[in-house]
């Protein structure tokens, strides 16, 4: 494998790609298939469900990607960062707290402190002993599956799609909302961050941290299970209904098949992020709805 270990820094040079380490993935895979026919009424149905996991050997180091880290013992690209406790309420509980640098204050995020130079918990919480894998971040369990039936004239055809179990991890135009002069703010954080314009309970209640500078105040912007989500979903990808007129009829102005159609793609999912935010998209545009009428005609 090609991976780009950390090196120290005072070498002065970016990590370079060495040779070396190994992976070990298990997977495996499952379809099923069925088709009837019962006199007028046809039907057939398809299922596939498969999985894979991948481990990481003895890689002679780390690699940090970002929200992610490559080392031995954890999967491939996993989640890697602080154990988030919540949102800070008051400005005791941060003074009687481990927080990340001076500039922590009361609607912030506060992590676990979980270790320190002796193993122990050391009141500080550091990048060097608090971080931590937090879970895979690739999809678990994907599913997919058809489903088509017709009686007579009519015909109704289904596809979904989906994935099982996933760690996903929040877009960064959620987290840093006011990063740059091109991101839209989402509108679901608005009334629901904690504010000192708030009223105690209301803040109680703030499911997204205070607004805070991204340069200087970078405490709700470290990676942490606060910004995690389940990931799996179910997606209806298509629904298709159709009606091809009896050929008694077609045959008697040269046609020899003509068929009505309404078809929709990517109707809805069913998942636990945010309203707006879709499964399969990071943080570009969504992937649309779109109908379609048709008719097909043959000669």
């Amino acid at each position: 494998m090609l991976l780009e270990l950390e090196i120290p820094d005072y070498i002065g040079y970016d990590n370079p790609q060495q040779n070396t380490g190994s992976m070990y993935t298990k997977g495996w895979d499952f379809s099923i298939s069925w088709r009837d026919r019962i006199n007028d009424f046809k039907y057939g149905i398809a299922l596939n469900l498969s999985d894979s996991k991948s481990v990481m050997g003895d890689l002679g180091g780390i690699v940090f990607d970002d929200a992610q880290a490559i080392m031995a013992g954890g999967q491939y690209k996993e989640w890697y960062g602080y154990i988030a406790e919540g949102i800070y309420q008051t400005q005791d509980e941060v003074a009687n707290s481990a927080t990340l640098n001076k500039n922590v204050k009361p609607g912030d995020i506060r992590y676990k402190d979980i270790s320190g130079p002796d193993g122990m918990a050391d009141g500080i919480i550091s990048p060097e002993y608090d971080r931590q894998l937090l879970g895979g971040s690739l999809p678990r369990y994907l599913f997919g599956g058809t489903l088509d039936v017709a009686y007579k004239g009519f015909d109704f055809a289904m596809t979904f799609q989906g994935v099982g179990k996933q760690n996903a991890y929040l877009s960064t135009q959620f987290m840093k909302p006011f990063q740059s002069s091109w991101t839209n703010p989402s509108g679901i954080i608005d009334g629901n961050y904690w504010s000192v314009y708030n009223t105690a309970e209301e803040n109680m209640k703030a499911k997204y941290p205070r607004l805070s500078n991204v340069g200087a105040e970078n405490n709700n912007y470290e990676t942490s299970t606060f910004w995690m989500r389940k990931g799996s979903y179910f997606r209806m990808k298509n629904i298709t209904i159709g009606y091809t007129l009896p050929a008694y009829l077609t045959d008697k102005v040269g046609i020899s098949s003509l068929r009505v159609f309404a078809s929709g793609n990517d109707l809805f999912s069913i998942d636990s992020f945010p309203k707006g935010w879709d499964p399969e998209v990071n943080y570009n545009t969504y992937i649309s709805r779109s109908f379609t009428l048709g008719l097909s005609v043959k000669f």
